[in-house]
């Protein structure tokens, strides 16, 4: 028996070491990743030859196989994890080894509301999906052909210089979101008819918005069901664990959009830089094929036609999920009075939890407010690209 503790120790520890690996990882952005990844092989294939060495007893090797496929498989979830951090897959790892994964010593004490948000932020997540990259190659891209802009203005004529000055400002009018345009000149549907192209980043945008939608949907679903016949202390726990489920689904799912977007846009800029060139690489996988107008406020109009729609897919991901919040409030409030009625028990956070969802739903009107800033800025990084797309060779 006491040769049956000792492997199951062996294999705790190793589950253990691995778990908190993963946490670790994590809490880094994932620059140790590919480092865990070694970890998690190399403890389950060191657990799969202690086993096979026989250095357990009989009766722990009749769960072998078990617990080399509980291996692989926690394995391949460490993986996914890495690839797509999200409050799910942490569950998942939790489920998979039935241990607690403490969130702070004793001596740090509990943790505030505004702490535990920070960990699961917008800017944290934007920076994991690889947004801040994308921005900066948009801004030094802006940046070039600003420099390229002044030279080539510098040669022209000072009729030409007012003409693409007045250009150069029409577009930046156009490239703000707030400002609305006329969508019903001449120039309107052909921003229209390039939308309605199925270009893989089109198709790949509106894979992930309507994912998301659903996502808020699914987590929401069912709530009032899952939460009868609880007592109101468990209440109180399930409803605030759904509520920092869609909280973290939320922020994932509108970093991942915002950052999808801008890869876009930055996308859309390089094809109008190799439209002006006459260089459309055919072998470039990437190249968005789009032909485009020689006026350079038709091109302007184009690109801010695709930057309103994903501005208004993000508007909606966020809409589904605060409708969501309040599903998952409105079940709590229903039968924390039905758990209450017939009992005389105190519970004196049942208010907080109805504060938590307010105060995650503002969170996640901010970080939507964060995604479509985002995009703001990268909109604004083209106005000097198209432009001087436009302006004849030095």
């Amino acid at each position: 028996m006491h040769g049956v503790l000792q492997g199951l120790k062996v294999f705790d520890s190793s589950v253990e070491s691995i778990t908190t690996g993963t946490w670790q990882a994590l809490g880094s952005a994932w620059k140790s990743g590919s480092l865990l990844v070694q970890k998690l092989e190399t403890s389950a294939s060191s657990l799969a030859e202690t086993i096979q060495q026989g250095e357990l007893p009989a009766k722990a090797s009749a769960i072998t196989p078990t617990i080399l496929e509980t291996g692989k498989s926690f394995t391949a979830r460490g993986m996914e994890v890495l690839e797509r951090v999200g409050k799910e897959a942490m569950e998942l790892i939790i489920e998979e080894t039935g241990m607690d994964i403490d969130n702070g010593t004793a001596e740090d004490g509990p943790q505030t509301e505004e702490e535990q948000f920070e960990e699961v932020s917008f800017d944290r997540c934007f920076y994991i999906y690889g947004g801040p990259d994308q921005l900066e190659e948009l801004e030094a891209l802006s940046s070039h052909y600003a420099l390229l802009f002044n030279r080539k203005k510098g040669k022209l004529v000072a009729e030409q210089k007012t003409y693409y000055d007045g250009k150069l400002k029409e577009i930046q009018q156009i490239f703000s979101l707030s400002t609305k345009i006329d969508e019903d000149g001449p120039d309107s549907n052909k921003g229209k008819e390039i939308e309605a192209a199925d270009t893989d980043s089109d198709a790949e945008m509106k894979k992930l918005c309507d994912s998301s939608v659903s996502k808020a949907a699914k987590i929401a679903a069912g709530f009032t069901t899952a939460l009868g016949g609880l007592s109101p202390s468990e209440i109180v726990k399930r409803t605030t664990d759904r509520l920092e489920t869609i909280h973290s689904e939320g922020v994932h799912r509108l970093s991942e959009m915002c950052c999808l977007a801008v890869t876009q846009l930055l996308l859309l800029g390089k094809s109008v830089i190799s439209a002006s060139n006459k260089q459309k690489s055919e072998d470039d996988e990437n190249d968005v094929k789009i032909e485009w107008p020689e006026d350079p406020v038709s091109k302007a109009k184009i690109i801010r036609w695709k930057a309103q729609s994903i501005s208004m897919d993000i508007e909606k991901v966020s809409t589904s999920f605060a409708t969501g919040i309040s599903d998952v409030a409105e079940a709590y409030v229903a039968a924390i009075q039905n758990a209450l009625a017939d009992k005389k028990e105190d519970l004196s956070n049942q208010n907080s939890v109805q504060e938590k969802a307010k105060y995650i739903s503002s969170h996640l009107n901010s970080d939507q407010t964060s995604a479509v800033s985002k995009l703001q800025d990268a909109l604004q990084y083209l106005a000097y690209v198209v432009v001087c797309a436009s302006m004849p060779s030095v």
